[in-house]
């Protein structure tokens, strides 16, 4: 070959070009798939991200194959897709910085002072205790516990029949609290508590009762109603038993397949292993399984589970359950509304005649042998005064009270 002859190489344009394209198309891929992994994962706007995200890196990819093959219209458009992408992925950022980020929702919250015995000007209801359910201070007082949606109904009778010097301090504690069903159940087991006022143990509470050779004694006080609720601009009014089934299985998925007039992607929120709502739930379900939820769907209070639901960065998808008194009366949020369940709604007369078809029992629990004041709460718990109490704080008494009342 003469000196002078033009050498072949593999260093022009195309080939570099094709080169770039084969190292980074795969990279861009990669951080596709994760990130839409990650972004439906654990970002609660996955409705809105999502669809942007899916056709951004495709239309990079699509975009670099043109400019390697010099197809210049391949080229254009799938710019012009980028751009587009680009644009509204900001405008959708834009848009929640000032709807939601910048002016968030307000959340509402139970102040819990307003039901704490002794304190003056308190919410509690006042009831005549008759002297037969005087307390044997000899005897000491029972350590009281119970779930938060029962507190106003035990701190009302602590109020009438303990001594206020127990309540000038935080040693209140020792004798009355409140807390969620998992860790009530798991202090009367261990014998912190010598009394608790919930909604009936779970199979696996039951369980570990069995094991550590207790056995638990219920005794049924009063009722209330297992309610669903929804973003109060959700059009849905109703759901029959076997769709909440079909929700919370993963078979129903949205909301145009139980009656919305749109499509829209159900969010169904649950509660932690072990909380009353989310037993009460699993027995609904009976032997049909629940989905595990995303992370950002498992909802650890029972606040939270109705301010999550009223929340507008939900996009009115979400479906939230509680019990109807504390979601009514406690934590009243006029941004959810409650849904019928196989066309009845979830009222007071409807629990009481048993036509709302999720009526719960609440019960008063020990796991060891009823000392004497112990058996005088339960026992003026079930008498006519105790009832009425019950029926004044807002639950359905388990039976009628005394007449006049």
């Amino acid at each position: 070959m003469p000196d002078n002859a033009e050498k072949p190489h593999w260093s022009t344009p195309v080939t570099n070009k094709l080169v770039l394209g084969c190292a980074v198309a795969p990279v861009l891929f990669v951080v596709w798939a994760l990130g839409g992994f990650f972004i439906s994962l654990s970002s609660p706007r996955r409705d809105v991200y999502l669809p942007v995200w899916n056709v951004l890196i495709p239309s990079l990819l699509i975009y670099l194959g043109g400019c390697t093959f010099r197809a210049k219209l391949v080229k254009w458009i799938s710019g012009c897709i980028v751009l587009v992408c680009i644009a509204s992925f900001c405008m959708f950022r834009a848009y929640f910085w000032w709807t939601v980020d910048r002016y968030p929702v307000m959340t509402q919250k139970v102040n819990w002072h307003d039901y704490r015995p002794f304190l003056e000007g308190n919410k509690l209801v006042k009831v005549r205790i008759p002297e037969e359910y005087a307390m044997n201070t000899a005897e000491g007082f029972p350590r009281l516990n119970g779930a938060y949606a029962l507190y106003p109904i035990y701190a009302a009778m602590v109020q009438e029949m303990y001594p206020a010097s127990l309540f000038q301090d935080y040693h209140m504690y020792e004798y009355v609290s409140r807390d969620g069903s998992d860790v009530i159940y798991k202090e009367l087991l261990n014998g912190e508590r010598d009394l608790i006022f919930a909604l009936a143990p779970s199979k696996k509470q039951t369980e570990e009762a069995t094991a550590a050779g207790v056995k638990y004694e219920l005794t049924p006080f009063c009722m209330d109603a297992f309610v669903f609720f929804v973003n109060a601009d959700n059009p849905v009014g109703n759901l029959t038993t076997e769709q909440i089934r079909g929700i919370y299985n993963g078979k129903i998925t949205d909301w145009k397949e139980v009656g919305a007039p749109q499509s829209t992607k159900i969010i169904p929120f649950q509660r932690n292993e072990g909380s009353g709502s989310q037993t009460t739930l699993q027995k609904l379900m009976g032997d049909t399984p629940i989905m595990p939820p995303l992370k950002e769907d498992r909802i650890g209070g029972m606040g939270d589970i109705i301010n999550d639901t009223a929340n507008y960065r939900n996009f009115r998808a979400a479906l939230g359950f509680s019990f109807r008194y504390y979601s009514t009366e406690m934590l009243r949020n006029n941004q959810i509304r409650l849904l019928s369940v196989d066309g009845v709604a979830p009222t007071v007369e409807n629990i009481r005649d048993g036509s709302y078809p999720l009526v719960v029992t609440v019960y008063m629990v020990t796991a060891r042998p009823r000392p004497e004041n112990v058996r005088k709460i339960v026992d003026f718990m079930l008498s006519p005064e105790g009832q009425k109490l019950v029926e004044e704080t807002g639950y359905v008494p388990i039976a009628p009270s005394s007449p006049g009342h």
